[in-house]
C-alpha cells in the first residue's frame, strides 16, 4: 500500500518529536512517557469521541478476516453494520451498501462470536461503536481510520485461565459498567445488562491495513503516544455489544449469566472484529467535527 500524503506528514511530526532512541518524548521540559497535558491534549476518554449504534444485522459462521473466502469455516458470529458481510466480503464491496447503522454511511463490519443460553442464542439488543482519541493523544494529529483496515482485539485461542487485560477487553453491566470482569456478571439490571467491551490499538503503522497475523500492523499507545513502529495516532474504538441479560426477577425473566457459553470456546477467548467500510468522506468529517475540535458528541 503506497503511504498517504497526511500519513507521510504524521510520519515527518512524530520523527521530529522524537529522541534519537525512537521513544516519544513529552512536552518541552518533561521526561519521556510523561502525562501531556494542554488545549489539544485528550485528558479522558470522554474528551474527543462521536459514537454509533448499530442493531444486529445477521448472525453466520463466518469471518471475512480470519477465514476470507472460507464460508462456514468460522464458529457462529452476530454480525452489525454492514448487512452483506460473509466470508467474500471486503471493505471495497461493503462500501455504500446497506447497513444496520443509525448512520447510513457507516457500512463498516463489526462481529463478536455469538452468546448462548444452553442450546438457545441469545440475540444482542445492539452494538454502540465509540470513536475517540485515546487519552493523552494530541487530536490535532488523530487520523480517521484508513479505509479497509482490518482490526481484531481478543483471542479465540488463548488457554484457560490466560485472562486477557479487562480494560480491552472485558464484561460488565451497561454502557458504563463500574466495574469490568472476565465473564458476564450475575448482577446486572435491566437498565444495565450484561455487555461486552472491547477497546481496540489505536496506533498504526501508516502502510498495511491487514498482516498475516491480523494484529502486527496495529499497536496500542502509551499515555497517547504511539510507538515508533507504528508512528500513526488513529482514532480508538470502542465496541459496547449488550444483550438482554440481567439478574432474573419476578417481573423480568431472563438467562442466568451463569448459564451462558461463547460460540467460540471458553471466555478467555471473548474477541471482536472489524472492517472499516466506512465512506471515508463521512468518517474524515466526524473526525474533523468531533475529535480534532475536542468535542464529545456521543448519542447518550
Amino acid at each position: 500500500m503506497r503511504l498517504a500524503p497526511w500519513v507521510a506528514l504524521a510520519g515527518l511530526v512524530l520523527g521530529v518529536a522524537a529522541c534519537g532512541d525512537g521513544r516519544p518524548v513529552g512536552e518541552a521540559g518533561g521526561e519521556p512517557g510523561a502525562v501531556r497535558r494542554g488545549p489539544h491534549i485528550a485528558a479522558t476518554i470522554d474528551s474527543a469521541l462521536f459514537t454509533v449504534d448499530c442493531t444486529l444485522s445477521h448472525s453466520a459462521p463466518d469471518d471475512p478476516i480470519v477465514y476470507p473466502d472460507q464460508p462456514g469455516r468460522s464458529h457462529l458470529h452476530d454480525f452489525f453494520g454492514a448487512e452483506g458481510t460473509d466470508a467474500a466480503s471486503t471493505a471495497a464491496n461493503l462500501r455504500g451498501g446497506p447497513t444496520s447503522c443509525e448512520d447510513q454511511e457507516d457500512t463498516a463490519s463489526y462481529w463478536v462470536p455469538a452468546l448462548f443460553d444452553g442450546p438457545t442464542k441469545v440475540r444482542p439488543t445492539f452494538v454502540r461503536a465509540y470513536y475517540r482519541a485515546a487519552p493523552g493523544a494530541d487530536v490535532t494529529e488523530v487520523q480517521a481510520l484508513p479505509p479497509g483496515l482490518e482490526m481484531i482485539q481478543g483471542d479465540m485461542h488463548r488457554m484457560a485461565g490466560d485472562w486477557p487485560d479487562v480494560d480491552q477487553v472485558g464484561w460488565g453491566c451497561g454502557l458504563r459498567p463500574k466495574r469490568l470482569h472476565h465473564v458476564p456478571p450475575g448482577n446486572c439490571t435491566v437498565a444495565s445488562p450484561v455487555t461486552l467491551r472491547l477497546v481496540f490499538p489505536d496506533c498504526w503503522d501508516g502502510e498495511h491495513v491487514a498482516s498475516a497475523d491480523h494484529r502486527s500492523h496495529l499497536a496500542r499507545s502509551t499515555r497517547g503516544r504511539c510507538p515508533a513502529s507504528h508512528p500513526v495516532p488513529i482514532l480508538q474504538v470502542q465496541l459496547s455489544v449488550q444483550y438482554p441479560v440481567w439478574e432474573p426477577t419476578s417481573v423480568a425473566a431472563s438467562p442466568r449469566a451463569g448459564d451462558l457459553t461463547l460460540a467460540s470456546g471458553g471466555w478467555e477467548g471473548s474477541h471482536g472484529d472489524v472492517l472499516n467500510a466506512w465512506d471515508p468522506a463521512r468518517l474524515e468529517h466526524q473526525t474533523d467535527l468531533c475529535i480534532r475540535a475536542m468535542a464529545n458528541c456521543t448519542i447518550g
